[in-house]
């Protein structure tokens, strides 16, 4: 009778088949697998469901929640304003549209608003899916903040505005830095143009995402590896001067147009909404906010009431502050990481000053300050999303929850990620807030903290 003593071979003439301790071995061989592989963890599949119920609840209380919002004379009246009584600012949207069908009816104009929402989401859901495929727990970790975040995917899918087609582009500009192709430098010359028909839109992408653009390229320029990779050496610093100046030259001219030519008379504006009298606009819309300069801006933020500016301000920076340790606890790869290094600190330094005044300036010349919160929120998590897509392929996961059974953690070779029990929660949590735009100025906190 053949005897087996522990791991070893059988000590004695086999009874079986020839192939018998072949069979065996791999017996063996199977339950040490399985034995070493925990039984809890997410795999990215169980990850990308879980996004995709995240955002199918988004959608859900987006489409029963706001549909006024949406389809509002406000949001139709940015696809009105031309160019055919002279050069405006925010005039460009609509100067196509013109072009296209003529004065455009309400039915053209929400559909063409639905699409170009539609296109903002799909970036974003487009970022997800890379983030998922791979398959690390910062990136898994990043995907569900994106799916969760009442930032991102819910902000787009309620307001239609159509200068959060930006979006779009500053996910393509991280497309094209990351993938650090030959052609990078002739990509951002053309994502440049987009840009800078973006701020004949819609000048605030000159203070939201032109900046975070900004760093984007500079954080990739120094840190993706096998491109241009170092401590701000000659040769980065030229490179990184190349792709800026492809990227921004496009928007600077924009932007001098905007300040030297876009202020329309008080008759330009009339004759504007002339020319759509049929829409019988109301006061509350685009056409109303075109003459404002700088200091007519100031002073209309000034205008705010004290405690609706604070409830504002506390409201978003609750937001910022749970999304922000969700950032730090479950991704952390850090936004300003390679400007640590010696040689790129002033770097590091000038971009956040750059990022911190356009977003100061923003807030002083805009009424929407609950906008601006979740359009600033949506780049920044764009170029943290980005971030973790910069690291290498064999970066080493993060620490992950404590699994059930002995064995190595390591997404690459089990497949799973543990992920802390925290995170759907506050994934959860993030989701089930209603749409940013419904919230009104006096029952903001009441808003964010009861969920009507």
């Amino acid at each position: 009778m053949q005897t087996v003593t522990g791991d070893g071979p059988p000590d004695g003439p086999a009874d079986g088949p020839a192939d018998g301790p072949a069979v065996g071995q791999g017996l063996l061989d199977s339950i040490r697998s399985r034995a070493g592989r925990p039984r809890s963890g997410w795999t990215p599949g169980s990850v990308r469901l879980f996004a995709v119920l995240l955002i199918a609840l988004q959608v859900i209380q987006g489409l029963s929640a706001a549909p006024g919002v949406a389809n509002s004379t406000f949001t139709q009246s940015y696809f009105l304003i031309t160019y055919h009584h002279g050069f405006v600012r925010r005039g460009l949207l609509g100067e196509a549209v013109s072009l296209v069908v003529g004065v455009p009816t309400r039915t053209e104009v929400d559909l063409l608003a639905d699409v170009l929402s539609l296109l903002s989401v799909g970036a974003l859901l487009v970022l997800v899916e890379a983030l998922v495929r791979r398959g690390t727990a910062s990136s898994c970790s990043m995907a569900l903040l994106v799916a969760a975040s009442p930032f991102t995917i819910d902000y787009l899918f309620v307001d239609h505005r159509p200068d959060l087609l930006a979006i779009v582009v500053l996910v393509g500009v991280g497309a094209v830095v990351t993938r650090a192709t030959r052609a990078v430098v002739p990509w951002l010359v053309a994502l440049g143009v987009a840009f800078g028909a973006m701020v004949l839109v819609h000048e605030d992408v000159l203070l939201i995402q032109i900046p975070w653009a900004i760093a984007l390229v500079a954080l990739a320029t120094l840190g993706r590896e096998g491109v241009v990779h170092g401590g701000g050496g000659p040769g980065v610093g030229r490179e990184l001067t190349r792709r800026l100046a492809a990227l921004l030259a496009a928007p600077a001219v924009a932007a001098v147009a905007v300040v030297a030519y876009g202020l329309p008379s008080a008759r330009t504006v009339a004759e504007l909404r002339s020319d759509v009298a049929a829409y019988h606009l109301g006061p509350g819309t685009m056409f109303a906010y075109l003459p404002d300069s700088i200091g007519t801006s100031m002073r209309l933020v000034g205008s705010i009431p004290p405690s609706a500016k604070a409830h504002t301000v506390l409201l978003g920076g609750i937001l910022v502050a749970l999304q922000l340790a969700w950032v730090v606890a479950w991704v952390r790869p850090g936004i300003w990481a390679p400007f640590g290094r010696r040689g790129n600190r002033l770097l590091g330094a000038v971009l956040g000053a750059v990022i911190l005044v356009a977003t100061g300036v923003l807030f002083a010349t805009g009424v929407d300050w609950l906008r601006w919160f979740a359009d600033c929120g949506t780049a920044w998590l764009v170029v943290q999303a980005f971030a973790v897509l910069l690291e290498s392929e064999h970066a080493a996961p993060l620490p992950s929850a404590p699994v059930t059974t002995p064995g190595t953690t390591d997404p690459a070779v089990t497949g799973r990620i543990g992920f802390s029990l925290w995170l759907p929660a506050l994934a959860v949590y993030l989701v089930a807030i209603p749409p940013l735009d419904l919230a009104n100025t006096a029952g903001l906190l009441r808003h964010f903290l009861f969920f009507t």
